[in-house]
């Protein structure tokens, strides 16, 4: 038969090798070349304890921990669901193994952070990726009119009030004795922890959440064991309040029963002051009645009376929190108060647990690489750096700080490359098509139209560092939306695209790189920081230098039109009278509806004029609308000017409730200026559905 022999570190199964054993002998030897990483199935019953290691053409093997040894028990998955028990167990002991930990949970973390550093320091760029409880808040959709404002909005709201539930970071490391790349990838479980004021809330998506389970994700792992994190300016903020939590605030007390409390305590100190002693539990009682027992027993503790005599602790007794005093000398209390001092502190950098990577990721000064990553970037800042600012603009120096040496993202880069990619710029098809070579012939018909010797052109070879080898083999594509294979998908993908690149950049007589030469950054330096942007007219959004501006003067606004309008038949109405197809999206309702605003997209090439326009909404049963060029109202939605535009035009229609459409337009262009959420919701509370706000209406790539 067949069997399973596990290595164990870390009391967890780190790798496995299946080989044959006699039935005769259950001991043998293997070889650490035969180890492969294993995942666990959650389909097969596993008791406390253990650990089921499972092989598709071989029996199951359950494996016991015992004092350094592996108890192997073979069993088969029955027919029926259920497991069939061979109870031939024996011991045989574990065989030692290099692979390192690439799945890191609260477990491990600290013990891997060397590695980790020592990844980033090595390497020439590093990718990363992250998987998420839900992506956007509102319901509405993105729209195809949206600006870069609008989207960072809505990015950004999910990124403050969804959680992340897994960070992969791959270090793509250059060897230059091997003449290949050697990526290093680590996949983090994290999870919030609370701690001290700390106490993270976020929003969840049904629909986020079962992908995660059709993926095999152990939510068990994610809360038991995923690492803390919280953002860095918490972490400083917290560290802040340790000292200052020692200077509480006076209590002055005017109640008789406080009097009365207050004098029943320094009673009974000073009544075990006179006994041997060693400790004192106050009773328990409410938050307030203990501030005052902490203020008066500081008082105590300073009196020539009390001479530092004790100190006080916190503890959990029968009757929940109280205080406990503990004689000591003055050193010894002060000892105990630096003590409890660093606790605290050790807690909060405990607590901030991945922002320790996130910083060694923004010291590394190396380029970071994404696929489609505006989401990736808002959940990793809004969970690890700070709170999200409330203009792109600001967005765009933030990032500038912590990824000093740029971004850039695979999706923009593979859609330049249209003639590659016709099927589709997904992480799987530019990584299937490049590092797999599914797109052999596109690549190939590519490199004969940009170079002279096509066939001289190569890809870098990449091959898994030693001991990181969880995502190579023919099962590897199961780890599929996995962070920790992704971000290996993405760090591959922009190697091959590198490359390419070379290639669309040379010029005739140009030395052509071979596959043992390391792809240049310089092919790709003009892509730097510009970020997909899907669904648009817009190419890209810069996070480096000025966002491109699309031509949008085929686009025009019309303001004061009926509430009742509905935007499909006015649309086929508006597209038969003007004998062009009118594309109509709707962009705000009153609360109390008495007109509603739509922008109007007709063909480039065929921009009927103000006259025609004017006429054609007459003819629709429009004839208090108003058009504004698309220039003047993106002029005053950037400036914060919309108000007075929509006043001024509500006023010539002779709309009457002209408070009605200012309440809420200023409610949306004043809400939180340091919360990027409360304005992605603002704009949500309106009677008519799947119609969104003017202003920064909360949209992202």
């Amino acid at each position: 038969m067949n069997a399973v022999v596990a290595c164990v570190r870390n009391e967890q199964i780190d790798s496995a090798a299946v080989v044959p054993t006699g039935s005769s002998s259950p001991h043998f030897s293997v070889s650490a070349h035969c180890f492969r990483p294993v995942r666990l199935c959650s389909r097969i019953a596993q008791d406390p304890g253990t650990r089921c290691l499972v092989t598709r053409n071989f029996r199951f093997t359950r494996c016991c921990f015992r004092k350094g040894t592996v108890a192997l028990e073979s069993f088969r998955h029955s027919s029926k669901g259920g497991v069939q028990t061979h109870r031939k167990s024996s011991s045989t002991p574990v065989i030692a193994s290099s692979k390192v930990e690439m799945e890191i949970t609260r477990t491990n973390f600290q013990q891997s952070l060397p590695v980790i550093k020592q990844a980033l320091h090595d390497c020439q760029f590093f990718a990363f990726d992250c998987e998420m409880t839900g992506l956007e808040v509102l319901e509405t959709k993105q729209e195809y009119l949206d600006e870069v404002e609008d989207r960072y909005h809505l990015t950004a709201s999910g990124g403050t009030q969804f959680a992340l539930t897994q960070v992969g970071l791959s270090a793509f490391v250059w060897s230059e004795t091997e003449h290949q790349y050697r990526p290093r990838t680590f996949n983090f479980y994290v999870f919030p922890k609370p701690v001290d004021g700390y106490d993270r809330r976020f929003l969840s998506q049904a629909g986020s959440l079962q992908f995660l389970a059709g993926q095999g994700f152990d939510f068990n792992k994610w809360i038991y064991q995923g690492v803390p994190f919280m953002p860095d300016e918490w972490r400083k903020k917290q560290i802040a309040t340790i000292d200052k939590a020692q200077d509480r605030r006076e209590i002055f007390l005017q109640r008789e029963d406080d009097k009365a409390f207050v004098q029943s305590l320094k009673e009974q100190v000073q009544a075990w002051g006179q006994t041997q002693d060693g400790t004192l539990l106050l009773d328990g009682v409410n938050s307030y009645r203990r501030a005052i027992q902490y203020q008066q027993l500081e008082k105590l503790q300073q009196s020539s009376n009390g001479a530092h005599g004790f100190y006080v602790q916190r503890v959990s007794g029968l009757q929940g929190a109280q205080l406990q005093l503990v004689r000591a000398t003055p050193q010894q209390a002060q000892q105990h108060k630096e003590e409890e001092r660093q606790a605290r502190l050790q807690a909060i950098h405990d607590a901030a647990g991945f922002a320790v990577v996130f910083e060694m990721m923004r010291d590394s000064n190396k380029p970071a690489v994404g696929h489609n990553l505006s989401f990736d970037l808002t959940f990793c800042l809004a969970s690890f750096a700070q709170a999200l600012p409330p203009t792109w603009s600001a967005y765009k120096q933030l990032v500038q700080r912590w990824f000093p040496a740029g971004v850039w993202d695979t999706k923009h880069l593979a859609r330049q490359l249209q003639g590659i990619f016709e099927g589709g710029t997904s992480l799987g098809d530019v990584y299937e098509g490049l590092a797999n070579g599914g797109l052999h012939q596109a690549v190939a018909e590519f490199l004969a139209d940009q170079t002279s010797d096509p066939s001289a052109w190569a890809f870098p070879a990449i091959q898994h560092a030693e001991g990181f080898e969880a995502y190579q083999g023919p099962e590897a594509s199961s780890h599929a939306h996995e962070a920790g294979y992704d971000a290996y998908m993405t760090g591959a993908a922009f190697a091959c695209l590198m490359r390419l690149y070379e290639a669309a950049g040379s010029s005739p007589g140009q030395a052509v790189p071979s596959a043992q030469q390391q792809p240049s950054l310089d092919a790709v330096q003009h892509l730097l920081g510009r970020i997909n942007v899907g669904r648009s007219d817009i190419p890209y959004a810069a996070l480096w230098g000025a966002d491109p501006t699309p031509d949008r003067s085929h686009v025009m606004v019309a303001a004061g039109l009926h509430p009742s309008t509905r935007f499909k038949p006015f649309a086929e109405q508006l597209s038969k009278h003007l004998g062009v197809r009118v594309r109509v999206t709707p962009v705000w309702t009153l609360i109390t509806p008495q007109a509603s605003v739509f922008l109007l997209e007709v063909p480039p090439d065929a921009v009927p004029d103000h006259a025609s326009m004017e006429a054609a909404l007459v003819a629709v049963r429009q004839p208090n609308a108003q058009l504004i060029p698309w220039a003047e109202y993106a002029a005053a939605k950037r400036s914060g000017t919309i108000v007075s535009l929509l006043e001024s035009l509500q006023q010539s229609n002779s709309i009457n409730q002209a408070g009605q459409l200012k309440r809420p337009l200023e409610a949306v262009a004043n809400s939180g200026v340091n919360d990027v959420s409360a304005q992605a919701t603002a704009g949500k509370q309106r009677p008519a559905k799947k119609l969104k706000s003017m202003l920064p209406s909360c949209r992202m790539m």
